[in-house]
């Protein structure tokens, strides 16, 4: 399933169309990060990718503690990391995102808001089963329940209808062949050089 409209301008100050975030959204193990590292490989001029996986990465190879004792610690991080790269001078910014948190979604779209940045939301529809089996698959699974949570909160933002702009809705293999151009949005200069 794919679906797609035009990148729009944000509400507010003029901003620069060139000024742009773009939101990975999708559950654990959807293929966002495998997404966006394949799209992005080790960079793109004026583009800056926001993972969580990063700074998990960076926490699983350097501390001696189990994972869900820092994992408090790697989201606040992240969540900083997400907002300074939002506020920040980067052209595009390019966030992994599980995009299912209510209070967090705003936080994030006020923030590219005050920025005057366009905003872009490509959504990985994965079911749950499939999103699972891609935990597997990395080597990292989260608890049962709080993938249910996550299920549950996706499917009523789904559900609800992701808010008016640039949206695009991809299932697994529309990911696949998605191109850089495709996520950036075609009027991004990042996606016309790349």
């Amino acid at each position: 399933m794919t679906s797609t409209l035009p990148t729009t301008a944000p509400e507010g100050r003029g901003a620069d169309a060139a000024r742009t975030l773009v939101v990975v959204g999708g559950l654990p193990g959807s293929g966002k990060t495998t997404m966006v590292r394949r799209l992005l490989g080790d960079g793109v001029p004026g583009v800056t990718a926001v993972d969580s996986e990063d700074v998990a990465a960076r926490w699983r190879t350097s501390a001696r503690v189990p994972y869900r004792f820092v994992r408090p610690f790697v989201h606040a991080r992240h969540r900083v990391r997400v907002l300074r790269a939002t506020a920040g001078p980067a052209p595009v910014v390019v966030l992994a995102d599980p995009w299912t948190s209510r209070w967090w979604r705003p936080v994030v779209l006020a923030t590219a808001r005050r920025a005057g940045r366009a905003v872009r939301l490509v959504l990985l529809d994965v079911s749950a089963g499939d999103a699972a089996e891609g935990q597997r698959i990395r080597g990292r699974r989260i608890p049962e329940g709080r993938m249910r949570r996550h299920d549950a909160r996706w499917a009523r933002y789904l559900a609800a209808g992701p808010p008016p702009g640039a949206v695009l809705v991809l299932d697994r293999p529309g990911a696949a062949r998605l191109s850089l151009a495709g996520l950036l949005g075609p009027a991004s200069p990042a996606a016309a050089a790349g």
